[in-house]
């Protein structure tokens, strides 16, 4: 999809549309882990929430293109720019909020898995560096099989 050279989009807002799809491979394998409430409760509400958000991304990154300029156009580009503020946010919320029980922190490491490769690259950042690679195998160990 084509963004119009005047959007206020952030670079980081509009990544977060490409990040959604790649997400969208992994969250599904771990939403049989947001059934369990306990401690995690407000973690797997945000989870949920994130879920649904990167969907509709999804649903509208692989749905149709309409030409641009069209009305149908800008309607498009306006509510993946909601959706792409919402997921920015949740994003964060769910990194703000601490994940107690094992299913958190397997829904948060999905999440790592899922974006972080992909943010490496569209930052031009080095996948090979230490940090990077300790992060990802952090995020492999938690999530165990559900990534």
């Amino acid at each position: 999809m084509t963004q119009p050279a005047n959007t206020a989009v952030s670079r980081r807002t509009a990544l977060a549309s490409a990040f959604a799809a790649s997400a969208a491979a992994v969250l599904p394998a771990v939403a049989c882990a947001a059934t369990s409430v306990g401690n995690d409760a407000h973690l797997l509400a945000l989870y949920q929430q994130f879920q649904r958000v990167s969907d509709a991304i999804h649903a509208i990154d692989t749905g149709v293109v309409y030409k641009c300029g069209t009305l149908e156009a800008t309607q498009q580009e306006s509510k993946l720019e909601t959706l792409l503020r919402r997921d920015d946010l949740l994003l964060k919320q769910i990194a703000n909020t601490p994940a107690l029980t094992s299913r958190g922190r397997q829904i948060k490491a999905s999440i790592v898995l899922a974006r972080l490769p992909r943010a490496v690259e569209d930052f031009n950042l080095d996948l090979s560096s230490e940090e990077i690679q300790m992060c990802l195998s952090l995020a492999r160990d938690v999530a165990g099989g559900a990534a």
